[in-house]
């Protein structure tokens, strides 16, 4: 059962059910209304797991990489999954994560702040907002898992990302054919930009300074 702001009631009177209890308004769930921003800081003692701030996106100290190092990455990774003909899901979602979380709110100071509120409890909403009353996090007490609610500043930035991603694949289509996915090595992939490098500079005189 998916938990909503309009079913959270009803997944609690269910719960009570299932364990023969009539509803209690004691009972930590039945005091949760899930995304009620006026709960925000009310503390409830339900169990729950603490997030794990490398699989959630939030403001880090310093990028991962520059931008161009983050574009080499992605046209690298398509590369490689063009050359083995399998999706990398770890690594895409490790990469996309790192190139997303250059825009993303500090979604970790978010939570402690509320937490330091509730006095490390869990809040009535499930949920938590930054200082203007966006949604930045959420909780899941039936699953136990973290959600983070993307800005639309991270949903442009996967944008950028997808691109980047999807013109490399195209280009790898257009140079090798439609049906060399998985039969192409990603050396000679290499070996062949290289190549084209070195074509596309003959005949010109470059001054390069390092």
């Amino acid at each position: 059962m998916q938990i909503t702001r309009d079913n959270y009631s009803q997944y609690a009177n269910m719960v009570q059910q299932m364990f023969g209890n009539k509803k209690n308004s004691s009972d930590p769930l039945a005091q949760c209304d899930y995304g009620n921003f006026a709960l925000r800081f009310k503390p409830v003692d339900i169990k729950f797991t603490k997030p794990n701030w490398d699989n959630i996106m939030t403001k880090r100290d310093k990028p991962a990489m520059s931008e161009e190092e983050f574009e080499a990455a992605i046209k690298e990774l398509a590369q490689k999954e063009f050359a083995t003909g399998k999706r990398d899901d770890a690594a895409y979602r490790k990469l996309c994560m790192q190139h997303g979380e250059t825009v993303s709110p500090d979604r970790k100071a978010i939570y402690e702040s509320s937490m330091r509120k509730t006095g490390g409890k869990m809040n009535a909403a499930c949920m938590f907002w930054d200082n203007n009353g966006n949604k930045t996090l959420s909780y899941n007490p039936e699953s136990r898992n973290w959600k983070a609610i993307s800005t639309e500043e991270e949903f442009a930035r996967a944008r950028v990302f997808t691109s980047i991603y999807n013109d490399e694949l195209a280009r790898l289509k257009k140079e090798y054919g439609e049906n060399a996915k998985g039969t192409v090595s990603y050396q000679q992939i290499q070996s062949d930009l290289a190549a084209g490098t070195r074509a596309s500079s003959s005949g010109s005189s470059l001054d390069i300074q390092v």
